[in-house]
């Protein structure tokens, strides 16, 4: 949650008080500082809510407990559940840090091959 806040915190540092002077490269460039850590911080929340559903007996792994999360909430919460889905790992640390990852890559892409041609 502490890392949550952090790049919650930094996002609107970066857009709400030194927007006006920072241009488009540098904001490109310190983007990472805070979509991270927000990402990770979003999936460690999420592993949380899973590893208390294991706690409490309804389920055996994060699959399981994501899987009930799915038919709760809908289908809508798949984006955020899918690593917990795909990774059989026990280790809700290594989940959301490889997720973490993942969408850094996604946002690494983005910015290289997409945002140029806008």
């Amino acid at each position: 949650m502490t890392v949550l806040i952090a790049g919650v915190l930094g996002a609107a540092c970066v857009y709400l008080v030194m927007f006006n002077e920072l241009d488009e490269s540098e904001l490109v460039t310190i983007t990472p500082l805070w979509f991270f850590p927000i990402v990770f911080g979003l999936y460690g929340f999420v592993s949380q809510r899973l590893l208390r559903r294991i706690s409490a007996g309804h389920a055996r792994t994060l699959s399981q407990a994501a899987r009930m999360s799915i038919e709760v909430a809908g289908y809508w919460a798949l984006p955020a559940l899918f690593p917990f889905l795909v990774l059989r790992w026990r280790s809700s640390l290594l989940v959301s840090l490889a997720a973490a990852v993942f969408w850094a890559v996604l946002l690494w892409f983005f910015f290289a091959a997409v945002f140029p041609t806008l």
